[in-house]
């Protein structure tokens, strides 16, 4: 059986579908979990923004099913809002999603009321003066993805509406993932592991960047990937640097180059994240020492991770591996992201932080170290937090030198 097809058999026996993802049961729940918080709050409504599929779909996406699948556009006329979705939640009764006029997949979302508009703006005012919140103080998720044109319209139509910053709301439902959800984020970790071994198997002396990072991402599709956002294929002098564009080039590989991999996209909605090292042929003895140092504050820093854990903890002990491996000038700050619906969620994992991880987080753990101009190690492992040790969800291998 390939890879895809397990995955839906699996999914399916998880509570998803390989055709659906999320079934509508566990959105609804969703929704009701959201409404019991807006009316212990004493809030009127909730309003959810996302934008395009590959790039921030979660707030909307979480509440509904739909994945924007139009790109964020210029607004201009009578197109203000392509790209993006909206869903209205009021603490009492049904919500209303509103869509471009791109249009969704039926078969996906969960709600009854569903409208297709591509002036967001005239169509929001005319729904939340329909609602009787014109002049309310309205929750709003998505604050950092609204557009300063819809708002600044949206004002001028309604003087007196109130958009109250209200994320953490959502995202407290939205950290701890549901049954269905990990087993979605176990499937998308595997699809990604089938790219980085197509990656792999392309990376010899001559091979472009390109040739790599085109039979890396041609795998991870073939396997089921939703889509391939980049695999970027950094070599030699570039690895050592955490991100460049494009995702890779023309330049060819030459023995004894170090390679950063990173596979980013998503199945069935949920993002995979992966980094791995790698070296084209064998290693110099100084770059595999600190190859070495790399690996091992990624090892370190799961090795911390669990329930009840703070952040902070959790980044100290990448460092100390880091500086215990001849290294403390390369002690990163930061230690990675939680992620799901999107490639980078809350919390981010930053140096200091006091958060407590709880039990059910997905996290991307990554304490990468980089030599700018020379030389880097990147590796990246997905995991669950538990109350004990975490689950890794990439099983693909780390230490590929």
């Amino acid at each position: 059986m390939d890879l895809a097809a397990q995955a839906g058999q699996t999914a399916q026996g998880e509570g998803v579908s390989e055709a659906h993802g999320i079934g509508q049961d566990e959105i609804r729940a969703r929704i009701g979990r959201l409404q019991e918080a807006l009316r212990a709050r004493g809030m009127p409504a909730y309003l959810a923004i996302g934008s395009s599929f590959y790039d921030r779909p979660g707030p909307v996406a979480y509440l509904s099913g739909h994945f924007p699948p139009f790109p964020n556009s210029a607004f201009g006329g009578a197109a203000r809002g392509l790209g993006h979705a909206c869903i209205l939640v009021p603490a009492e009764g049904e919500p209303t999603l509103l869509v471009d006029g791109r249009g969704y997949r039926r078969d996906l979302v969960a709600l009854p009321d569903v409208r297709l508009s591509n002036d967001f703006v005239g169509a929001l005012a005319g729904l939340l003066r329909e609602r009787g919140l014109a002049t309310a103080a309205v929750g709003l998720a998505g604050e950092d993805i609204f557009p300063l044109a819809l708002y600044r319209d949206l004002v001028a139509e309604l003087p007196q509406l109130r958009l109250e910053r209200a994320e953490e709301v959502l995202n407290r439902l939205r950290a701890v993932k549901s049954p269905a959800e990990l087993a979605l984020l176990r499937r998308a970790a595997e699809i990604a592991g089938v790219g980085l071994r197509a990656a792999l198997d392309a990376l010899r002396p001559s091979a472009t960047e390109r040739d790599v990072c085109a039979a890396g991402a041609a795998a991870a599709l073939a396997a089921g990937a939703d889509f391939v956002r980049y695999l970027r294929v950094h070599s030699g002098p570039w690895s050592g640097g955490g991100s460049r564009w494009p995702q890779a080039t023309e330049r060819a590989l030459a023995e004894g180059d170090v390679v950063v991999l990173d596979i980013i996209g998503a199945y069935r909605g949920y993002a995979f994240d992966v980094n791995r090292t790698t070296v084209v042929g064998a290693a110099s003895p100084e770059d595999l020492r600190f190859l070495e140092a790399g690996h091992a504050a990624t090892e370190a820093a799961v090795a911390a991770t669990r329930a009840g854990t703070t952040i902070g903890e959790v980044v100290e002990a990448g460092r100390r591996a880091v500086a215990g491996a001849g290294y403390p000038e390369l002690a990163p700050s930061g230690a990675g992201h939680a992620i799901g619906l999107e490639t980078v969620e809350l919390p981010y994992l930053s140096a200091g932080s006091d958060e407590r991880l709880v039990a059910g987080m997905v996290l991307c753990i990554e304490p990468s170290i980089f030599v700018p101009g020379r030389i880097g190690c990147a590796i990246e492992q997905e995991v669950v937090v538990t109350e004990g040790a975490p689950e890794v969800l990439t099983t693909f291998p780390t230490r590929l030198w």
